[in-house]
């Protein structure tokens, strides 16, 4: 495997991503392109939480999957997310769609993933992107490359629901009431997703994930949904791996399972270990 660590820019906006590359493997006797996942940790749009990067990066790499860990624009004193964040993924897809060849990416095997914050960065630009007046309003036109489905882990959906508590945080994440609720921005041409999360969430309301999975299949689209019965929010893989010292609350036999039950879907929606 190779790390690969870049620094990005879209519209005058840098950024930073991590990308673990999958090897060839010499006995095969043929080169191998491989889907990719694009993970947008969580931190509640103000930091970037590591264990939503690596740890969840090298989960799916053991399953034959490149990874890349993409570094959104945040909230600062000066700058908002939006429009910044979704341009990021843009220009994140433009470039694994230019390194397809370098890489041996399978670009119709784009993957994005989301946690917490970074939820409502993927599912906002599963609906900006996939609509066309939405996309040239918000500059996504000039990239190249699509995502083929998403994972979304306790997703902040509605920034009017629940997270952030009041109008003066969601104001710091953006003003523009578009993309204040992703669930009304889907469409039937909107890809695909996965999504879990847990029933006594303390910080991000259940309702978030619910909302968006009810719009997605009112339009008919593709989605599976594990709301696990007990688990604090920003679980992570809630194993061993991303428990933080002496807190035992980051484990969850139940919800850990989410990684397994992830690779089943995406291994039935064909987008993992092509069988021909």
């Amino acid at each position: 495997m190779q790390v690969e660590q870049q620094t990005l820019v879209a519209n005058e906006h840098p950024f930073k991503v991590t990308g673990y590359w999958l090897d060839q493997v010499s006995d095969f006797g043929e080169s191998v392109d491989y889907p990719v996942i694009v993970i947008c940790p969580g931190g509640g749009f103000t930091y970037h939480s590591g264990r939503e990067e690596a740890p969840i990066a090298m989960r799916f790499v053991a399953e034959g999957m490149h990874a890349v860990v993409l570094n959104y624009q945040l909230e600062t004193p000066t700058s908002q997310v939006y429009p910044w964040a979704l341009q990021q993924v843009g220009a994140t897809l433009d470039w694994l769609t230019k390194q397809a060849a370098t890489h041996h990416i399978d670009t119709n095997r784009i993957i994005l993933a989301g946690f917490s914050a970074g939820g409502h960065v993927v599912a906002a630009f599963n609906g900006v992107a996939t609509d066309a007046k939405l996309r040239a309003k918000y500059q996504l036109d000039q990239y190249a490359g699509q995502h083929a489905a998403m994972i979304l882990g306790y997703p902040v959906i509605d920034l009017n629901a629940g997270f952030p508590t009041s109008v003066a945080e969601r104001d710091k994440i953006t003003t523009d009431p578009t993309l204040f609720a992703t669930q009304k921005l889907l469409t039937a041409n909107s890809k695909p997703a996965f999504v879990w999360q847990t029933v006594t969430d303390e910080l991000v309301p259940p309702i978030n994930s619910l909302m968006y999975v009810q719009a997605l299949t009112q339009l008919g689209l593709e989605v599976e949904y594990h709301l696990f019965g007990s688990g604090i929010h920003g679980l992570a893989l809630a194993n061993h791996v991303t428990k933080k010292p002496h807190k035992t609350k980051y484990l969850n036999d139940q919800a850990a399972h989410w990684t397994q039950l992830a690779v089943r879907w995406l291994q039935l929606q064909g987008y993992l270990h092509d069988e021909n």
